[in-house]
């Protein structure tokens, strides 16, 4: 027989040491763990649900990292404004392929822009040598700054509605550019109230009537006709100039004159845009009383586009009955008075 080895004294403190670590933290009591089970000689087994872990192994982290994944945002790109960029090299004041001059300089009244260009009527910039006005594409002839990088003015031939003209250069045009006198005539045709199409229908009939005659060119005019919101005198523009029919004859000195309830029309309105004599049915429509103001919105024709009843006019009266004679239904057919307006 081996005598016995005895067993350094060191080892038994390892084992006690390593049957008192506990990986998670927590302090024995003595106490049996509801998982394991004790077998008859009072030793403990683990228990068939219990997971064995190795005193080598690091234990897991108690904090899970997050479930959800970070949200990433949606990167926005900017599409880059797309500019037309003056050619490399422009303003070095030498003229390098691309360019069509380079003067050196920004100074864009001079004949080279700084976008190494040549100037030209219509660029935007007033080139201080040859125009006195240049606003690029709102250059037109019926505009304050004219095609040729001119100030529209009266006298030049070229009509300037923003420029406050009437006319330039048309018969009957004055030294300011407002026609000296005012057309008024009856149209040929007659018209249902009913299918007039309001205001704008009722113009409609007028222009195309004014546009017959050479006298009437460049002329506007809009229908005699009230509606319940409009008034008809105030349709006809401000200026006082006589109020002439077709044949040259005057019907009023001015607009205050005819407007006016007392005083009767000078001629009668009862021809045409050519000049000719309206004859036959002598109903015009109206809806308007002898001072120009609306009559009542009950007759007016529903606004001239309804049935119901409207206030007419005589075409062979010189009084107030001119305007306001009136009412029949709106199925019957009448003729419309047409006044020369503003432009």
């Amino acid at each position: 027989m081996l005598p016995p080895v005895s067993r350094p004294a060191a080892a038994l403190p390892l084992l006690l040491l390593s049957a008192c670590f506990n990986p998670t933290g927590a302090t024995s009591t003595g106490s049996t763990d509801p998982g394991t089970t004790s077998d008859s000689e009072g030793s403990t087994a683990p228990s068939a649900t219990s997971t064995s872990t190795s005193t080598g192994n690091t234990t897991p982290p108690t904090t899970l990292p997050s479930q959800t994944d970070p949200t990433t945002e949606p990167v926005t790109t900017t599409e880059p404004v797309t500019t037309t960029a003056p050619p490399p090299g422009c303003g070095d004041g030498n003229v390098d392929d691309g360019e069509e001059c380079d003067d050196g300089n920004t100074d864009n009244t001079d004949d080279c822009l700084d976008s190494c260009t040549n100037a030209f009527c219509g660029d935007g910039f007033v080139h201080a040598e040859l125009e006195t006005c240049d606003a690029g594409l709102d250059n037109a002839d019926d505009a304050t700054c004219t095609l040729d990088c001119r100030p529209a003015e009266c006298g030049d031939g070229k009509l300037c509605p923003a420029c406050d003209e009437e006319c330039d250069g048309a018969k009957g045009c004055n030294g300011a550019c407002k026609f000296s006198e005012r057309y008024v005539f009856v149209t040929s045709g007659t018209f249902q109230g009913t299918l007039l199409g309001g205001l704008s229908g009722a113009d409609d009939q007028c222009t195309n009537a004014a546009a017959t005659a050479d006298l009437l060119t460049g002329r506007k005019f809009v229908a005699w006709l009230s509606t319940s919101t409009v008034d008809a005198r105030d349709r006809i523009g401000a200026a006082e100039v006589p109020f002439k029919r077709t044949d040259g004859m005057q019907i009023a000195a001015h607009k205050k004159d005819f407007l006016d309830i007392v005083s009767p029309m000078q001629v009668k309105i009862n021809l045409d845009a050519k000049g000719e004599l309206v004859a036959g049915e002598a109903m015009a429509w109206t809806g308007t009383l002898a001072d120009g103001q609306k009559t009542d919105p009950s007759s007016m024709c529903g606004d001239w586009i309804a049935d119901g009843n409207g206030r007419k006019g005589t075409i062979t009266a010189t009084d107030y009955r001119w305007t306001d004679d009136g009412t029949v239904a709106c199925q019957m057919y009448a003729h419309l008075y047409c006044v020369q307006t503003g432009l």
